[in-house]
């Protein structure tokens, strides 16, 4: 009886407490967006960008939030617009440390989930 009731509270627990996936998911569109523009930047559509691609965008949902991905990417993109109008995008403080946090997070994805030609040439 006490073993049933142990098994029954530890799946209780285990269905009720929320994934790392779950508390910080992209947006599927968000996600199949970054996947899409990853595979057109690595040489179009091949199955080793899909999910290489597929692997980056994992790893930075499991690095940072999703608001802060936006928000960065909006700061990322827009910081070469001339003018005042870019200066809201280029000055904030914020706005250089998500950039640095992205691209730092980014690169650390990519070199765990891009194979090589170092390690092709070894095989």
């Amino acid at each position: 009886m006490v073993m049933r009731s142990v098994a029954f509270a530890t799946m209780f627990f285990a269905v009720m407490l929320p994934s790392p996936a779950h508390a910080n998911d992209f947006p599927t569109q968000a996600r199949v967006e970054y996947v899409l523009q990853c595979m057109d930047s690595r040489g179009g559509q091949k199955f080793e960008n899909l999910y290489s691609c597929i692997c980056v965008i994992d790893k930075i949902a499991e690095t940072i939030s999703y608001d802060e991905y936006a928000e960065a990417e909006v700061f990322a993109q827009l910081r070469s617009t001339p003018g005042e109008r870019g200066g809201v995008f280029r000055d904030p403080e914020r706005a250089s440390l998500l950039v640095k946090k992205i691209k730092d997070v980014t690169g650390v994805a990519e070199k765990s989930c891009f194979v090589t030609s170092k390690a092709r040439s070894a095989e």
